[in-house]
């Protein structure tokens, strides 16, 4: 968005900017059992989305070992599963872009679009609703789960940002 010399930043212009609330990029793995194991969490503060924002997660990783399949699940709240991945198998690279829309502070839409690059390849594009309550903390987790211990699922990227539409 660019502004000229003579013009001046105000609220709206700022709320409705996407901003950073939280990244992780560093490599977050889980291998060696058949727990499910959550590879990030982070804590959306309440009242953050407002009454009409929306929150844009981003998450990408690999997958290795043909053991078993892997499973991984992002989490918008009180253990909700916003996106699952399905049973991955074999090696591949994962991606999932979540966007999760507040219709009210306590009524969300979210659309999901992943895919991941292997063999038997997952593209996925879907809406879901929730009804998370915004004005208290949100938590955003994702979670693996293995079907062998000898696999591995690693996490490199995990960026939450937000977009308050006033």
């Amino acid at each position: 968005m660019a502004f000229a010399n003579t013009d001046s930043i105000v609220a709206n212009d700022i709320n409705n900017m996407l901003r950073g609330l939280h990244r992780n990029n560093a490599d977050s793995s889980h291998t060696g059992d058949t727990n499910q194991t959550a590879l990030s969490s982070f804590t959306m503060t309440g009242g953050t989305m407002g009454s009409t924002g929306r929150v844009v997660i981003e998450v990408a990783g690999t997958v290795t070992g043909a053991a078993g399949a892997k499973r991984i699940l992002l989490e918008f709240g009180s253990g909700n599963s916003t996106w699952n991945s399905g049973n991955i198998t074999g090696t591949s690279d994962w991606f999932a872009r979540v966007i999760v829309s507040n219709t009210a502070t306590n009524a969300q839409r979210t659309t999901i679009e992943a895919s991941s690059h292997d063999a038997a390849t997952m593209n996925v594009v879907d809406t879901v609703t929730s009804s998370e309550d915004t004005t208290a903390n949100v938590t955003i987790r994702v979670l693996v789960t293995l079907a062998d211990g000898a696999d591995a699922v690693t996490q490199t990227k995990f960026e939450v940002q937000v977009q308050q539409i006033s």
